[in-house]
């Protein structure tokens, strides 16, 4: 189970937690926002850190502003969060996976002073976080605004942000295999805009007026509550081709409202995306006593039940939950009562055991908490099978966790009491209760800043702390100190099946993930939350893959067209269910045994894996350009010479290494002498190509039948090493001998290490990139944009390469599904 991390600090504002789908858990501490970064591997020893600890500093920012007067506004509109500098963290949004450069995800950050700003780390993954865009400039510099509201007031009032949220991942079209994302940001103009943001790249795409149906006067200055709470839903196809829609979800003046928004996408001559938004009208969801209470949060359920939305909203005294068909009608509402009049900290779904229904979470920042177990088709059959469940963070909830005084006698009961003993409510009520005996207090109060639920949802993160009731307390900053809570909750056990990792009865290999939509490092974090009970839930989802593994696809099915290579590679090694089903089996590898807290090895690579790797990228098409490309040329001699060396019993790939060593055989070589001149020589494979067809023809006796009985032991020994005419050693020149998949040594015993994803020597290692979970290394974009120099200086640019189409494409660790990283990215 995931171990307690202390801060030393306090939260200013409320619902501060938010976890990112790749597993980073953010905190907003005044002018520090602290990115908790999982350690993939082995953390089970009792010394051992669990986190890395990164930081997205807001002071940094405060150098470059002093350099920038802002002229005050009118007394009017006057706001003191214009004055005050970068300001503290207000609010965090977490990107979806792939919106960094090594598809990674990015934050947003919404600061006091009404701005928001996008972090990224500044060198690996757990450094420190840098500034990567401000999109408050976008707002000046937006040249979609009508010409009515355009003057200095309106402008001011625009800039100033009161709330954002990113949207999950949309698939408008296959080019951009991460999908794309919305940011919306409310602002004090009771407008919500629209931002496109990638790693390297954000605008304004659209904007809408939020709350019209209230009647209320826009743009005074005056008003006391703003447009808040802003949530995204799942996405869902719409009618036209390549549209989607996702309702948006907002408050203000103590109502929600919700607005179906509209995306499509539209692609130039020159191949460059844009995104065009349209919003419908809004619809009135629900409201609170009155328009002077607030709506404290709101939350959607990340996935639709038979085409229904799941929303929910928590005001004082009950929450509220909808359900929401397609067309945006509200079917049914359930008000689950709790009497909290307390703001509400934090408000999320979790999947169920139950597959059709979800788990609501709810706590106030005095730690009283709500589970709401809610099945949305019982609901729109007004059935009243839904379960609330409300206890403080004083007493263990006795109504879900009955205790008994003897010691449990069956291995069952244990593992049931385990179970309730580690959910997130009754982890709090320990802690407060450890508390009250460390400093031998006769009661204490808790106060919880925010819950955030992990990627895959059987884990709730809650940051609280602790304090004497019945003394005052005077402490210091150096003696803040907030604690981050980690437990289990009612539902957890039904996560696994929820996401796929676990199969029915019946195999439906549409419901295994893949490590694009869904990391490997978040079943990385999910597998160390399962404590004692962690080898048998192990060893389930581990048969679970075997069974979808077992339903491979065949090495000859692969079909690669000639327009898009990269996505066509990346479709027929990254998204194959069976395969990815291997990869989150070899993650599940590197946890490491409870009892043994000795380093994991990583694991080998499967033989599957780089069989149905190298057979894509031996049979894609192979144009002008690549002809001319040197590295093209040494990948595809690379991988046909381990095709060669360990595939020796998989025809498919013989054939493929054939046909690429042919057309090589075909290819002129170009190479420069000493006195400058261009030298045109073949490439000499003649030894390799004499290799596989010997390996093809002993194929074809043992299919036969007519080998001695030996098998494929004699093709092994045959040509078991052989020396390489076309890949050199940069030292002495000599040729490479083929051996070893991990290791390459030339004849005059220097060794290298292979690139993972090719498989070529990494001669520098300066220019690779190395993923986080298996530490395989990979050739990087720097060894791509030096061919491309190379090419550019003989005068042969055109098409993309086959080296740019696998360097590209490929851009997650095909062995194990982590993301990479570069060292001085």
């Amino acid at each position: 189970m995931l171990r307690d991390v202390r801060l030393r600090l306090l939260p200013n504002v409320l619902d501060c937690l938010r976890w990112s789908p790749d597993g980073q858990l953010a905190v907003s501490a005044s002018e520090d926002v602290i990115i908790l970064v999982p350690k993939n591997g082995n953390t089970s020893g009792k010394r051992s850190h669990q986190f890395h600890h990164a930081r997205a500093n807001l002071r940094e920012l405060m150098v470059n502003s002093m350099n920038d007067e802002i002229p005050p506004a009118d007394a009017e509109i006057y706001s003191i969060g214009d004055e005050q500098g970068p300001g503290y963290a207000k609010q965090l949004a977490w990107s979806p996976l792939g919106t960094s450069k090594y598809r990674r995800c990015i934050l947003a950050v919404l600061a006091t002073n009404h701005q928001i700003r996008i972090f990224e780390p500044k060198d690996h993954p757990w450094s420190d976080w840098h500034l990567k865009h401000d999109l408050t400039l976008d707002i000046f510099d937006y040249e979609g605004w009508t010409s009515e509201s355009s003057d200095e007031t309106t402008s001011r009032l625009r800039s100033r942000t009161r709330a954002i949220s990113w949207s999950p991942a949309c698939h408008l079209f296959a080019a951009r295999r991460c999908g794309e994302s919305l940011i919306a940001a409310a602002n004090e103009n009771f407008e919500i805009i629209f931002f496109r943001v990638t790693h390297d790249y954000h605008s304004i795409v659209g904007y809408f007026t939020a709350a019209e149906s209230a009647g209320l006067q826009v743009g005074t200055g005056i008003q006391a509550t703003w447009v808040n709470n802003l949530t995204w839903g799942p996405w869902k196809r719409a009618q036209g081709e390549g549209k989607n829609e996702a309702f948006l979800a907002y408050s203000f003046h103590g109502r929600v409202y919700m607005s179906r928004v509209t995306t499509g996408l539209d692609v130039d001559k020159e191949g460059n995306p844009s995104v065009n938004v349209s919003v419908g009208e809004e619809t009135l969801v629900g409201k609170s006593m009155s328009d002077v209470h607030p709506v404290f949060a709101i939350a959607w359920a990340d996935e639709e039940f038979n085409g229904l939305s799941i929303l929910a909203y928590a005001v004082s005294k009950y929450i509220m939950i909808a359900a929401i068909n397609t067309d945006g009608e509200i079917v049914s509402t359930r008000e689950f009562v709790n009497g909290f009049v307390e703001p509400i900290t934090g408000l999320c779904f979790t999947p169920s055991t139950n597959s059709s229904g979800v788990v609501l979470h709810a706590i106030t920042v005095n730690g009283q908490s709500q589970t709401v177990v809610y099945s949305p088709l019982s609901a729109a059959l007004y059935d009243h099978n839904s379960i609330s469940t409300c206890h403080t963070s004083g007493d263990i909830d006795q109504t879900d966790t009955h205790m008994p005084d003897s010691y449990p006698e069956d291995k069952e009961e244990e593992e049931a009491l385990r179970a309730m003993a580690t959910r997130w409510t009754n982890a709090i009520s320990l802690r407060k209760q450890d508390f009250v005996n460390e400093y031998e207090l006769s009661a204490a109060n808790c106060r919880v800043y925010g819950i955030a639920p992990s990627p895959l949802g059987g884990v709730i993160a809650a940051a609280c702390s602790f304090h004497p009731n019945d003394s005052l307390e005077y402490i210091t900053a150096s003696k803040e100190n907030t604690r981050i809570v980690f437990g289990t909750h009612e539902g957890s056990e039904g996560v696994w099946k929820a996401r796929g990792f676990l199969a029915g009865e019946e195999i439906d290999l549409s419901k295994v993930p893949n490590p694009i939509a869904r990391a490997s490092e978040a079943l990385l974090l999910e597998a160390e939350t399962l404590g004692d009970n962690r080898e048998g839930i192990l060893r389930n989802i581990r048969k679970s893959l075997d069974r979808f593994k077992g339903t491979g696809w065949s090495l000859g099915s692969v079909s690669i067209p000639s327009e898009a290579v990269e996505n066509a590679l990346s479709a027929n090694i990254l998204l194959q269910p069976s395969l990815n089903a291997l990869r989150y089996s070899s993650c599940l590898e590197i946890v490491p045994d409870s009892n043994n807290f000795g380093l994991p090895l990583v694991p080998r690579e499967n033989t599957e894996i780089v069989a149905h790797h190298i057979n894509s990228i031996l049979r894609a098409p192979r144009n002008e350009t690549t002809a001319r490309s040197t590295l093209s040329k040494r990948i595809l001699y690379s991988v046909a010479c381990i095709g060669i060396l360990g595939l020796y019993n998989r025809r498919p790939v013989l054939e493929a290494a054939r046909d690429a060593l042919s057309w090589l055989s075909g290819v002129d070589e170009t190479s420069t002498d000493n006195a400058g001149d261009a030298e045109r020589t073949i490439i000499d494979v003649i030894s390799e190509l004499q290799i596989v067809e010997r390996r093809i023809a002993d194929l074809d006796v043992i299919e036969r039948g007519d080998d001695d009985g030996s098998g494929l032991a004699t093709i092994r020994e045959k040509d078991k090493l052989f020396t390489s005419k076309f890949e050199k050693c940069t030292l002495c020149k000599k040729g490479m001998v083929w051996e070893d998949l991990r290791v390459a040594e030339c004849e005059g015993n220097h060794r290298f290490s292979r690139c993972a994803l090719t498989f070529l020597p990494i001669k520098e290692p300066k220019l690779t990139k190395e993923c986080t979970i298996c530490s395989r290394t990979v050739l990087g974009d720097a060894v791509l944009e030096g061919d491309k120099m190379e090419m550019r200086a003989r005068g042969h640019e055109g098409e993309k390469t086959l080296a740019e189409a696998v360097l590209t494409g490929l851009d997650i660790c095909v062995h194990c599904g982590g993301r990479y990283w570069a060292k001085g990215s």
